[in-house]
């Protein structure tokens, strides 16, 4: 079962999808974790995202580091 969820076609048409969907994804997650590319780093997203929209701090700073590894994974 393992196998067949992470295999992939031997391809190049899904690998540029991949690549081109983590080039994109890969900035917003820095600014939120890292404070790169104009972002307020982990402390200034993980206030906003507990004060104003309302998350619970443990999900928030999960949401943070999971959008910060989740274009890596790709």
């Amino acid at each position: 079962m393992w196998r067949r969820i992470v295999q992939t076609e031997n391809s190049i048409a899904p690998l540029i999808a991949r690549l081109s969907l983590a080039l994109v994804l890969f900035p917003h997650g820095a600014q939120h974790l890292l404070g790169w590319f104009g972002g307020y780093g982990f402390k200034g997203t993980l206030g906003w995202m507990t004060g104003t929209a309302g998350f619970p701090a443990p999900l928030a700073a999960l949401a943070i580091v999971v959008e910060f590894f989740a274009p890596i994974a790709l």
